[in-house]
């Protein structure tokens, strides 16, 4: 979970209505993710269920996201963040969220195209806008907001992160409330970058221009 994610997830879940019910699939908060990873406070009046493969922070209950133990239409908001990219048959999750939603419920779900490989303990897939979009097809009413930093139209064409926001029915005044929150918003979601991140890239990219003058390709085994 990165800041500008956190800052994006915050200003899209708080211009919807509060649920009665939550589940956060993959609510494990990893270490130094404690806060960061930590949704409930959002949801003080809900009644919120957090869902993991490994037990820790954050976990009420350990799952198996690919059979869901809940029945068909039984929560208002499912929220799945930085999870499907860690899941071997992400598809399966997604179709779980579908079932679990109620048909007025929203889904929230983020992932990643353009991100370096982190095992946790595993990473398998990477998603663009439209993939995501493809592996909600009973959510008739849904968008995907890319987020990425402001280089060579990143954003369009290979974004750091995802969300979709989406529901099974026509939610498409929410969806509009909630683009124009996070253009009112870019300021918050545009996170202070610490100098020593800048300076580390900076330094990346001298030594991507340096690389060109003799330019090879290299080779890794998996």
């Amino acid at each position: 979970m990165t800041k500008p994610l956190r800052a994006a997830l915050d200003v899209i879940i708080r211009s919807l209505e509060t649920p009665k019910t939550v589940l956060e699939i993959g609510s494990r908060q990893a270490i130094n993710q404690e806060e960061l990873a930590n949704f409930r406070s959002l949801f003080p009046s809900s009644k919120y269920l957090g869902i993991d493969a490994q037990e820790g922070p954050g976990v009420d209950q350990v799952v198996n996201a690919q059979i869901l133990p809940f029945k068909a239409n039984s929560f208002d908001m499912v929220l799945c963040f930085e999870t499907l990219e860690h899941v071997d048959k992400p598809w399966i999750v997604c179709s779980e969220i579908e079932r679990v939603l109620k048909p007025s419920g929203v889904a929230i779900v983020s992932g990643q195209q353009n991100f370096p490989i982190h095992m946790h303990p595993s990473d398998y897939y990477r998603f663009t806008p439209y993939g995501m979009k493809s592996l909600f097809p009973f959510l008739i009413s849904k968008i995907v907001v890319a987020i990425s930093p402001p280089f060579d139209d990143e954003v369009k064409l290979n974004p750091q992160h995802e969300i979709l926001i989406g529901s099974k029915l026509n939610i498409n005044k929410q969806l509009g409330k909630i683009k124009k929150a996070l253009r009112r918003n870019i300021d918050t979601i545009s996170v202070h970058k610490p100098y020593v991140h800048r300076l580390d890239e900076i330094g990346r990219l001298i030594r991507r221009a340096i690389s060109e003058i003799r330019f090879r390709q290299e080779i890794e085994f998996f």
